[in-house]
C-alpha cells in the first residue's frame, strides 16, 4: 500500500489514480530517482578513485624524496663505491657475452680438429695407396710428420753431443792434459732444429715434386701438386703415430735412444714406401715397360736425397766441430 501525497488516503501500490482526491501518479517518477541515485553512486565511486590516486601520487612523491634524502646523505666513498659494483657488474656481463663469442669463433676449429682425428684413425686402420679421400689430410700429415720426426733428430744430436763432449772432458782430465775446454752443459737440447726442420721439409717436397712431375709424364687426368701431395701423405697417418712415439723416446734418453733411432729409419722407410707404392700404381695409358719407367722417378729422388744429405751433414760437422775434437784425441 501507498499513501496519497494529496489526501493521505492509502491506495494499493498498482493504482495510478487515487480514488478519493483524484490524484495521478507520474510513472517516470521512479526512473528519474533511479538515474539520480546511479548518478550519486557514479559521482562517489570517481571520488574515490580520484582519492586513491592522490594517494598513489603522495606515496610516490614521498618515496622519491627518502631516495633523495638517502642520496644526498651518502658519502662521496659510497658513491663511488656503488659506481664501481655497478661498472663491474657490467663488465662481467660483457666478458660473459665475449666467452660465448670466442666459443663461436672457436667452434669451426673443434670441429676441423675432431674430424682429423677421425680421419688419422681411419687411414691408419685402412690406409690406400694411390688414392685420396680427404681434403686436408695430406697436407697435415706432411706438416706434423716433418716436424715431429725434426725435434727427434734434433734431440737426438744433442744427447750425441753430449756424450762425445763429456767422455773428451773424461779423456783430458784422466791424462793430466790441464783444464777441458768441451763444455757439455753449453749444448743446447734441440741444436740445430731449424737445420732439421728445413732438411726434412726439402727432402719431403722433392718426394712430393718427383711424383708429381712423374704424373704429368704419365698424363694422369688431375694431374697436381697438391694430389700428388695427398696422394703420398695420406696414407702416412701411421707415421703421425711414430713420430710421437719416437719424439718420446728421445726425451727420455737412456736406454730408449735407441729405439728412438730405429723409429726414425722406420720413417725413412715407410716414407719412401709410399712413394714408390704410388709410383708403381700410377695408370700406364702410354704402354711403356712398368719396371723401367719407374725406376726414373726412384733414382731421380734418391740422387737429390743424396745431396740433400750431404750438405745437412757437412753443415753439421761444421757447426758441431767434431772433427777437431777427433783430431785432438789423436794428438793425445
Amino acid at each position: 500500500m501507498k499513501k496519497c501525497p494529496n489526501c493521505q488516503t492509502e491506495v494499493e501500490e498498482e493504482k495510478l489514480v487515487c480514488p478519493r482526491c483524484g490524484y495521478q501518479w507520474d510513472t517516470n517518477d521512479d526512473e528519474v530517482e533511479q538515474v539520480v541515485s546511479e548518478e550519486v553512486v557514479s559521482e562517489e565511486a570517481a571520488q574515490s578513485v580520484q582519492h586513491v590516486a592522490t594517494e598513489e601520487v603522495s606515496n610516490q612523491e614521498n618515496e622519491d624524496q627518502a631516495v633523495q634524502t638517502t642520496t644526498a646523505t651518502q658519502t662521496p666513498e659510497e658513491s663511488d663505491e656503488e659506481e664501481k659494483s655497478q661498472s663491474s657488474e657490467n663488465s662481467k656481463k660483457v666478458l660473459d657475452f665475449e666467452k660465448l663469442d670466442d666459443f663461436e669463433a672457436l667452434k669451426p676449429h673443434i670441429d676441423q680438429a675432431k674430424n682429423y682425428f677421425e680421419e688419422l684413425k681411419t687411414t691408419i686402420l685402412h690406409p690406400a695407396i694411390g688414392e685420396t679421400k680427404y681434403k686436408t689430410l695430406g697436407i697435415i700429415n706432411f706438416i706434423v710428420i716433418g716436424l715431429l720426426f725434426s725435434l727427434t733428430f734434433s734431440r737426438l744430436l744433442g744427447v750425441l753431443l753430449k756424450g762425445i763432449y763429456g767422455a773428451m772432458n773424461q779423456f783430458t782430465n784422466m791424462f793430466g792434459f790441464g783444464h777441458s775446454a768441451y763444455g757439455s752443459s753449453s749444448i743446447s737440447a734441440f741444436p740445430m732444429f731449424w737445420l732439421f726442420l728445413l732438411a726434412i721439409f726439402l727432402t719431403q717436397l722433392i718426394l712430393v715434386s718427383v711424383y708429381w712431375i712423374f704424373e704429368i709424364i704419365m698424363q694422369k687426368e688431375g694431374a697436381s701438386f697438391k694430389n700428388a701431395l695427398d696422394q703420398i701423405f695420406e696414407p702416412l697417418s701411421v707415421l703421425v703415430v711414430v713420430g710421437i712415439v719416437a719424439f718420446v723416446f728421445a726425451l727420455l734418453g737412456s736406454v730408449f735412444l735407441k729405439l728412438a733411432l730405429i723409429l726414425c729409419v722406420l720413417y725413412l722407410l715407410i716414407l719412401r714406401y709410399s712413394f714408390d707404392g704410388n709410383i708403381w700404381l700410377i695408370a700406364n695409358p702410354k704402354g711403356f715397360n712398368r719396371f723401367y719407367i719407374t725406376m726414373i722417378p726412384v733414382a731421380l729422388y734418391s740422387v737429390v736425397s743424396y745431396f740433400v744429405f750431404k750438405i745437412v751433414f757437412g753443415v753439421l760437422i761444421e757447426n758441431s766441430n767434431i772433427l777437431g775434437i777427433v783430431e785432438n784425441m789423436l794428438r793425445f
